[in-house]
């Protein structure tokens, strides 16, 4: 009876042991102070190839990078960041494009990081161009995730973007629909609750002062000024950049740019196919080498 009751035991603390080691643990959230401008991260890992991820509009950290960080082996040293006026970093008022590049740059100086490999989604991705053009010596790799057009929008395009951002102002619960429209139902609930949060979170004159930088920037002449080794990747469904329109004009302008594309995958292609893209990243690392 005294065996059976051990054994019993046993097995009650072992399932309630193993839920708790399945679920993976997240770094935990710090700070550092650059431009006079609070900037919230995590971090993990402690090999020596560094990678800085950088989220899209209205994202966060762990909004866009929580399934990558999740799956990314220690030996790579990554930070991902709120951007200013976005998640737990503070809101300033001013959201200009050189602001946030030197935003980046400040903090991989402060934090010690020589060079890197700079990640970024959507946005972040059009960041990263000009990134790229503006600190080539901190730059070992470029990869653009989803990027942003490089170019300025038709004017009906910019007004109805900037419509858009209006109405989900007005009631955060539509970016649940635009992201639905553009993905369908591949996205989890979880995912989806966090992007709503974000853009509560965000501060309003951020999302507008983004948009604006986002559809009527043209960065296209400079790209190709960029000599960091780079790699786009691309989903074949994605409706918000999309692939003849938005991101070969990217590729072909960058030289020597690699295109991967994820033809099941919308724009959102770290949430619906994680595992390929850690490993497109990883092997893109290893191929660029010191």
């Amino acid at each position: 009876m005294k065996r059976n009751f051990s054994v019993l035991l046993i097995l009650i603390l072992l399932m309630l042991f193993i839920p708790v080691c399945a679920q993976s643990v997240l770094p935990v959230p710090q700070s550092v102070t650059v431009n006079n401008v609070k900037i919230n991260y995590v971090e993990q890992g402690e090999g020596d190839e560094v990678v800085i991820f950088v989220h899209g509009y209205a994202g966060s950290s762990l909004g866009h990078w929580r399934k990558v960080l999740e799956l990314l082996p220690k030996e790579y040293h990554a930070y991902a960041l709120d951007q200013r006026g976005y998640g737990q970093s503070d809101k300033p008022g001013s959201y200009q494009l050189t602001e946030m590049v030197e935003d980046i740059y400040a903090f991989s100086q402060e934090l010690g990081i020589e060079r890197f490999t700079y990640v970024g989604f959507s946005m972040g991705g059009k960041i990263g161009m000009k990134f790229a053009v503006d600190h080539p010596d901190v730059l070992k790799a470029l990869v653009l995730v989803s990027p942003s057009a490089a170019f300025d929008l038709p004017p009906d395009a910019q007004l109805a973007m900037k419509e858009s951002v209006k109405s989900i102002l007005l009631s955060p619960e539509m970016m649940r629909g635009a992201i639905e429209q553009e993905a369908g139902k591949k996205l989890s609930e979880e995912f989806l609750d966090k992007m709503i949060e974000d853009t509560i979170m965000a501060d309003p004159i951020a999302m507008n002062e983004n948009m604006d930088m986002i559809v009527s920037t043209d960065l296209l002449p400079q790209l190709g000024d960029i000599r960091a080794p780079t790699l786009v990747m691309a989903g074949a469904k994605d409706k918000s950049s999309p692939l003849d329109v938005v991101i070969m004009p990217t590729v072909n302008a960058i030289k020597g740019s690699r295109l991967e594309v994820f033809e099941d995958s919308s724009h959102f292609i770290t949430e619906e196919n994680p595992q390929k893209f850690v490993d497109l990243l990883k092997s893109f690392i290893k191929d660029v080498g010191v």
